[in-house]
């Protein structure tokens, strides 16, 4: 009989998101109204996301109530909050003012920033 200890969690990209704590080593780009970087900042925080195997939260058709986490001790809310922290990190002071609203989910912070960089264009 073999002994598996379901306490001990998996590693995988979920485990490693928590290790993150300056975004900017991985997105050197701040977004900014002033600078065409839109396109380029968005394609790197995409790609880290899915890296991570967190790019659902950003996803429009995402929700808490529709989606588990792969790993049932990480729970959704907690994953959500650190994406929406890369998110919030990896703006500037003035762009954060236009989109930071209260309680927001990742996929609306997600589609804040697009629309605040569509309307200026």
């Amino acid at each position: 009989m073999r002994d598996t200890d379901s306490s001990t969690p998996s590693s995988g990209p979920l485990d490693k998101i928590y290790g993150i704590t300056n975004i900017k080593s991985y997105i050197p780009l701040l977004l900014d109204l002033d600078r065409l970087n839109y396109d380029s900042s968005k394609e790197l925080f995409k790609t880290h996301c899915i890296g991570y195997s967190v790019y659902d939260h950003l996803d429009k058709s995402s929700s808490s109530s529709s989606k588990q986490p792969i790993d049932q001790s990480v729970s959704w809310k907690e994953v959500e909050n650190i994406v929406k922290q890369w998110l919030y990190g990896t703006l500037t002071q003035s762009v954060l003012q236009s989109i930071l609203v209260s309680d927001p989910t990742a996929a609306e912070v997600w589609k804040a920033i697009e629309d605040l960089f569509h309307e200026n264009k």
